[in-house]
């Protein structure tokens, strides 16, 4: 493997990569109970804790990560077009049960309005994180009759989405990460006084947007051809 980048965080990539090797074992339990009808418990018990706080992190490193970066525009735009790409694909697959407004939608979105988090000091955006945990509180018990709102977390039960992550309260955790960043990282360096070499894990964290994108095809095809060959 090359080596590592000096302006690289090696912690950040790592902390990323394990985090999308775990989405991916999610998915894979995702995919059994989905297609082929194995009861994992997908959305119960300790499964679903599991999968809701590999979100919070993958979240929160999101949003440490752009407040290192130099293009969020860009970046945000990106991972926009793959949500769009995503939510076309899973509507061809089964217009009644697809992905509207998913964790990369949230993300994406978040990216494209971090340049003026980035400019707020850490006392506001303290103050932005605690009026955002009050928000999502208060709007929880609102009911709606249309789903104009959702992707501000206001739905009633008529809204379905196969990944549903909205802005309220999920951003919360982009906006915490962005704090993180200008407190932790403030220089813009490792934390740590020692390097790792390059690793499989680093790489995956360096590039998980294609392996998100790629993993489930993959996934998926891994477990159609082993199905057919049990029979």
């Amino acid at each position: 493997m090359r080596k590592i980048s000096k302006n690289r965080i090696w912690e950040i990539d790592m902390a990323r990569g394990i985090l999308v090797i775990l989405m991916i074992i999610l998915h894979i339990l995702f995919n059994l109970e989905y297609f082929y009808g194995i009861p994992v418990n997908y959305s119960y018990g300790i499964i679903n804790v599991l999968r809701n706080i590999c979100a919070t992190f993958f979240i929160i490193i999101s949003g440490i990560s752009t407040f290192f970066s130099r293009s969020s525009i860009k970046r945000g735009l990106m991972v926009f077009s793959v949500a769009i790409i995503i939510t076309l694909g899973t509507y061809i697959f089964n217009s009644e049960e697809y992905i509207v407004f998913g964790i990369l939608h949230m993300i994406s979105i978040c990216m494209l309005i971090s340049p003026v988090l980035k400019k707020l000091s850490k006392h506001w955006l303290f103050v932005l994180l605690v009026a955002l945990i009050l928000i999502s509180i208060v709007i929880s018990d609102i009911q709606v009759k249309n789903n104009y709102l959702f992707m501000f977390g206001l739905r009633n039960k008529n809204f379905n989405s196969l990944d549903y992550y909205p802005l309220l309260p999920w951003s919360l955790f982009f906006v915490a990460g962005i704090l993180l960043g200008k407190t932790i990282y403030r220089d813009k360096k490792s934390i740590f006084s020692f390097q790792v070499k390059d690793n499989l894990i680093n790489l995956i964290g360096r590039h998980s947007l294609l392996v998100y994108v790629v993993h489930q095809p993959v996934i998926l095809a891994i477990m159609f051809l082993f199905s057919n060959f049990q029979k």
